[in-house]
C-alpha cells in the first residue's frame, strides 16, 4: 500500500545515496551469511568443486551486483547470482557426472 502513495515517494527519494547504499551492504550482507548458513545446516559437500565454484560465482556476482541488459529489462545482482546458481548447478552436474567425476 506504501508503494502507492506519493507521500511515501517522496520520503524515500529525500534519502540520501550513502545511506540506501549502506542499506544495501547490509541488506545483501544478511542474505549471503543466511545462504551460508543455510548450505551449512544442509550439509553441502563443498569438497566437490563444482559446488564450491557455483558457490562463489553466486556471491561474488551478488556482493559485486554484476548486470545485463537485454532489449528493455537489465538484470542485476541478485537475479544473476540466482541464475548461476540454478542454471549452473544443472549444467555444471550434468557434465560432471558425464565425466564421471561427480563427487555425489
Amino acid at each position: 500500500m506504501l508503494s502507492i502513495s506519493p507521500k511515501f515517494g517522496a520520503v524515500l527519494s529525500a534519502i540520501s545515496g550513502g545511506v540506501l547504499g549502506g542499506v544495501q551492504v547490509a541488506l545483501f550482507g544478511m542474505i549471503g551469511i543466511l545462504d551460508a548458513k543455510n548450505w551449512i545446516e544442509s550439509r553441502v559437500n563443498f569438497a566437490d568443486s563444482t559446488n564450491l565454484v557455483l558457490a562463489a560465482s553466486a556471491i561474488i556476482i551478488g556482493i559485486a551486483y554484476i548486470s545485463w541488459t537485454s532489449g528493455d529489462f537489465t538484470f542485476n545482482g541478485i537475479i544473476n547470482a540466482t541464475l548461476v546458481a540454478v542454471i549452473g548447478y544443472r549444467v555444471f552436474h550434468t557434465i560432471s557426472k558425464s565425466r564421471g567425476t561427480s563427487a555425489a
